[in-house]
């Protein structure tokens, strides 16, 4: 506030008020262009600077991880295993049989845990974006990553699921791709969306959209697997069977992730495990999708295993149970925003008719459908990122790995490269 303005009305110091925003405005400009005139000047020479002093703290840190005496010296480090043959040999090529080296098993380490390299197929590699958005696995532990390039353009091709909004996302991701760097985040990005695309189109044939019922009243078409519009339990019942397979799955990665350092709790992720898949048989027993001959024994077997799991995992094994049976509730969104995109699709194509002016319609039409794309892009993405990091990696993700940096020259950007 301006010196002297206590007690002013407001409407006194609006003049007074403006003149010192206007004033800060000429300051912040003045130190900008000072700014740049500085970086300009020495710019280049304290990144020189920088980088000379940061990898004098590297060689520093190395120095931790070597030794010598006065007829031998003694190295150590990390490498991923792939690189460990081409290491051997270019020392070999080198030094001769005067370097030993020696590789030291997982099983005998016992300093410090081993840095994490994620290696993935090309065809999983771009979701490693995804992945990398949370801590990485811990050394010896299981890459989400596999299983997320599976499942998370599955979850955002039944949430958009039309081939007219697919092919327009496709066609996005196919510029965005061909603009990005190869290995940069924005490559990635496209890929993935990439991959929601085709799943989009794909579920848009088996749902029989094209921009809502575009594609019914023009070209005829039918859905294959349900109309989304109508079949709401069907729908429904497809969400959660997805859900159930996507977090047993975490459990089971559970199991087999804490068996080796946590066999208790392995057990008690088995039986998890077990009583889900028991509730699944009861259920469709108790549907009859199976013969009702199997809802006796599920229901006995779940009664028995009931006192194991508080054994194994202690009394609030129940709790714990209770909310892995919510986590499958919750792939419902699925359903509920799937059935949200296409109604306001239908929206948009009443739109157009509805309106006296056919031009003014067909108008609003279009900037319907446009948000309904911007929200067929964004929800899908960010309710399939929840059911990920929530309901999936909750189960198994064991979270601490460290990144693997190479001993190696310090960059502008903050890595050692």
């Amino acid at each position: 506030m301006p010196e002297g303005s206590g007690g002013q009305a407001l409407g006194q110091l609006a003049p007074a008020l403006a003149a010192r925003r206007d004033a800060l405005d000429a300051e912040l400009q003045a130190l900008e262009r000072d700014h740049h005139r500085l970086s300009q000047a020495v710019g280049s020479s304290l990144v020189g600077a920088r980088a000379a002093a940061e990898d004098r703290l590297l060689g520093l840190a190395a120095r931790e991880k070597a030794a010598a005496t006065s007829r031998s010296i003694v190295l150590e480090g990390w490498i991923p295993e792939a690189g460990y043959p081409r290491l051997v040999q270019a020392l070999e090529a080198r030094f001769g049989d005067r370097v030993v080296v020696e590789q030291v098993a997982r099983e005998d380490w016992r300093g410090e845990a081993a840095p994490v390299v994620l290696h993935n197929p090309r065809l999983f590699r771009p979701f490693e974006v995804i992945t990398r958005m949370v801590p990485l696995p811990a050394y010896g532990t299981i890459d989400p990553t596999p299983f997320v390039a599976v499942f998370f353009p599955m979850f955002f091709g039944l949430i958009l699921g039309d081939i007219g909004y697919g092919l327009l996302l496709g066609a996005i991701a196919l510029w965005l791709r061909r603009s990005g760097a190869p290995e940069s985040t924005r490559r990635a990005v496209a890929e993935v969306l990439g991959a929601g695309a085709a799943f989009a189109v794909a579920f848009g044939i088996a749902f029989g959209e094209l921009f809502g019922d575009v594609g019914a009243r023009w070209f005829g078409l039918h859905p294959l697997l349900l109309d989304r519009e109508k079949s709401l339990l069907p729908f429904l019942g497809l969400a959660l069977a997805i859900g159930a397979v996507h977090v047993t799955l975490g459990l089971a990665l559970g199991v087999v992730n804490t068996w080796r350092g946590h066999p208790r709790q392995a057990v008690g992720r088995g039986v998890s495990l077990a009583m889900v898949l028991l509730i699944i048989l009861v259920l469709l027993a108790a549907f009859e999708v199976l013969p009702h001959g199997f809802l006796t024994p599920a229901v006995i077997a779940l009664l028995v295993l009931f006192p194991v799991l508080i054994l194994a995992e202690g009394i609030i094994a129940p709790i714990e149970f209770l909310s892995t049976l919510s986590n499958i509730l919750s792939y419902a969104r699925i359903m509920a925003l799937g059935t949200a995109s296409v109604m306001m699709a239908v929206v948009a194509n009443e739109l157009a008719g509805s309106i006296g002016s056919v031009l003014v319609g067909v108008l609003f039409a279009l900037l319907f459908h446009l948000v309904n794309f911007g929200l067929g892009v964004f929800v899908p993405t960010i309710h399939g990122l929840r059911l990920h990091y929530v309901e999936f990696f909750g189960k198994f993700h064991s979270p601490g790995g460290q990144a693997y940096r190479p001993f190696s020259h310090w960059r502008p950007n903050g890595t050692a490269n």
